[in-house]
């Protein structure tokens, strides 16, 4: 039987610690790449964290677990492998100090227990503290204090992005993925397929497709050089054709997912043939069908047909006469790309739709055979497009293994970029203020306040124009538990409001689109009837993209605000630890002054701490004041309202940087729940039943 095994966070934050020796040297721009032999004598040079973490071989469970969460996270964000784990070692080395204290400071009524269970309790303490600490404290601290000293990606509003800013911010990246040498020219790659692919095209739904056909959308050619890499419009597709009759001009195109020429069989026919007469006139009716298909295709301009299965060489005959091309064995990704940037369906070859005109089809500008090196391809571009405008790249290198690791770090950086576009709002059901508010009198007295039976909503612009959006609000209840007292003494509302959409009234009648509405921006409705005033809600225009927003009630002639700030799309901050330093700043300030339980201070300033590894890690290579100056310039700045770093001209995403706080933390929440690991050979063996009767 398998023996359990128990887990002991010295040993976790040991392995962390040997996971993060790996990848440390080749962290930062003078990092250096990380040499492995494997077993079968393949040699692996790379920069990439997670590539590297992900060729080590081993055998510790919890070590496989933290690789596990490195997968899960970069997945989401395409990069920070190596910070993960090495702040995640820096997380479990200062737990583990913590926890060698005096249990009396975590567990007061535990004292009488074994030093085991006690140990046990008290990580179950810090890993569900770690996450009321990401929901109720970075995440305000995020929202509310960090978006103020962001920079921006966009130029004018959240359409226009600056090209040169968004160069800035590949350029790191790419950087710590391949290596300096290359970054410049990656980055350039990266932006031009980027503008050209969302161009007339709403980001938001371009970039989630490139994750989902990113294998679709490029191809790799070993043995020219790097500097050979290019974009070209439309799609490439890895095959050569079955049948090529060169035409000019548009040309219409469609899909078909089953053999043309088909058998009896494959039909769902069934057919009883006695003899060979009988075997001649049926193959003599399949092939008068095929060739009543192929002239029903040529009748309706096909010019173009792309096949997922192999079609039989008397369609290739057929199609030749008609001057149509053909392109088979296409994969069932590359079909549903095509249909979904098309917007058409497979058509279904059968005589029974054989007198109707086929609709489903689409229109190829060209569709000519592409040469690159030794490979051939099929190079096709849509006239018309509804999804994204297709465009492929061309990855190539000396040798394949290098433009694997390009193409990977290529993919990764427009998983950054859909992250990037995301707004960070406070968690839902984290607190509007972190721990340390109370209820006012104030509340009490909205208590005895007669019920009303309607209230309106309205929306003020501060961009210069006047008109007002009033929207009727049901009379509902108030719930107590939605105000908290700020520090001058007004109520604040710790929930975010939302209105019906069909009570909206405009002036003039006229309906305002979803998007031009800040109720879209907000998530949950607060209930008000018993509070006799209005709530007004007010869209701040900034210099940013995205919506301050803030919320008024007035109360027997006596307001009450609530701020819905968020961190905006497009967000950044200078690279080099400037995040993780304010992090630091306000964390470590909410720590000294919060009368949250000793726990959550403590690893707070826990936290805090470890943050500082990375910008410590990053001026290891450079004079030994670096450190402390870059510290304090950015302090500095911070508290004097000043620019960030204007020396600094790289820069990375802020979303993306959090995203990696959070998931570290999970991560370390995650590897001190686990009580007990049991290993298992093998799997268990089922018993084998007899059906002899002698046995008993």
């Amino acid at each position: 039987m398998a023996t359990p095994k128990r887990v002991e966070l010295g040993l976790v934050a040991q392995e962390a610690s040997a996971l993060a020796a790996v990848v440390r040297g080749s962290l930062g721009p003078e990092g250096g790449q990380v040499l492995l032999s494997r077993p079968t004598g393949e040699m692996l040079l790379s920069r990439d964290g997670r590539r590297v973490l992900q060729a080590l071989n081993l055998e510790s469970p919890t070590a496989r677990m933290m690789i596990s969460c490195i997968s899960t996270h970069c997945d989401l964000i395409g990069d920070g492998a190596k910070t993960f784990i090495i702040l995640l070692s820096a997380l479990l080395q200062g737990l583990e100090k913590l926890g060698e204290k005096s249990s009396a400071s975590f567990c007061e009524n535990i004292q009488r227990r074994d030093k085991y269970k006690e140990k046990c309790y008290r990580m179950k303490q810090i890993s569900r503290s770690l996450s009321v600490i990401q929901a109720d404290i970075l995440d305000h601290i995020v929202t509310q204090e960090l978006g103020k000293h962001c920079l921006t990606v966009f130029s004018v509003s959240d359409t226009e992005i600056n090209r040169r800013t968004l160069g800035l911010v590949l350029e790191p990246y790419f950087g710590g993925k391949v290596g300096y040498n290359r970054q410049k020219f990656l980055s350039q790659l990266a932006c031009d397929f980027f503008f050209k692919i969302t161009a007339d095209k709403d980001r938001k739904e371009v970039l989630p497709l490139i994750d989902e056909y990113f294998p679709e959308l490029h191809t790799s050619v070993a043995g020219l050089p790097v500097s050979s890499s290019q974009i070209l419009d439309g799609l490439v597709l890895p095959r050569d054709f079955a049948v090529y009759c060169p035409a000019d001009g548009d040309r219409k195109v469609i899909v078909i997912t089953e053999p043309i020429h088909s058998t009896f069989s494959e039909l769902g026919v069934e057919v009883a043939i006695n003899g060979e007469n009988q075997y001649k006139v049926s193959e003599l009716w399949i092939m008068k069908r095929t060739e009543a298909l192929m002239k029903h295709m040529q009748d309706n301009s096909i010019r173009i047909l792309l096949s997922s299965v192999k079609q039989q060489e008397t369609v290739h005959y057929c199609a030749k006469n008609s001057g149509m091309c053909i392109v088979e064995c296409l994969s069932a990704e590359e079909i549903s790309l095509i249909c979904r940037i098309t917007n058409i369906s497979p058509f279904r070859p059968s005589l029974g739709n054989i007198c109707n005109e086929i609709t489903e089809t689409a229109v190829a500008n060209f569709c000519q055979p592409l040469q690159i090196g030794t490979k051939r391809f099929v190079h096709i571009n849509f006239a018309r497009t509804c999804a994204l405008r297709p465009c492929s790249v061309i990855f190539c290198g000396p040798v394949h293994g290098l433009t694997e690791q390009h193409a990977c770090a290529f993919h990764g950086a427009f998983k950054m970029l859909q992250h990037m576009f995301t707004a960070i709002h406070p968690t839902e059901h984290g607190n509007s203020k972190p721990h340390n508010q109370n209820l006012s009198n104030a509340v009490d007295n909205h208590q005895q306040s007669p019920a009303v039976q309607q209230h309106f909503v309205e929306m003020h612009s501060d961009c210069g124009n006047d008109k007002a959006i009033t929207k009727e609000l049901e009379p509902c209840e108030l719930k107590m538990e939605t105000l908290s007292e700020n520090e001058d003494g007004l109520l604040t509302l710790s929930q975010n409001c939302k209105c019906p959409k069909e009570m909206l009234r405009v002036a003039e009648n006229e309906f305002l689109e979803d998007d031009q509405l800040i109720y879209t921006q907000v998530k949950e409705r607060i209930n008000l009837s018993n509070v006799p005033g209005q709530l007004f809600i007010e869209e701040s225009c900034t210099s940013s993209p995205g919506y301050d927003v803030s919320f008024r009630c007035e109360v027997n002639n006596k307001s009450y605000i609530q701020s819905n700030s968020y961190v905006k799309t497009g967000s950044i901050v200078p690279v080099g630890g400037v995040f993780e330093i304010l992090l630091h700043y306000y964390l470590s300030c909410y720590a000294k002054d919060c009368h949250s339980p000793k726990m959550i201070a403590e690893l707070c300033t826990l936290i805090a701490d470890v943050l500082l590894i990375v910008p410590k890690t990053l001026c290891r290579t450079q004079k030994r004041s670096a450190f402390p100056q870059l510290c304090l310039e950015v302090t500095t700045a911070l508290r004097n309202n000043q620019q960030l770093l204007p020396n600094q001209k790289y820069l990375e995403s802020v979303s993306c940087k959090y995203q990696l706080i959070v998931s570290v933390l999970h991560c370390a929440a995650a590897l001190l729940s686990i009580d007990l690991i049991i290993g298992i050979k093998r799997l268990p063996q089922k018993p084998e039943e007899s059906n002899s009767d002698t046995d008993t």
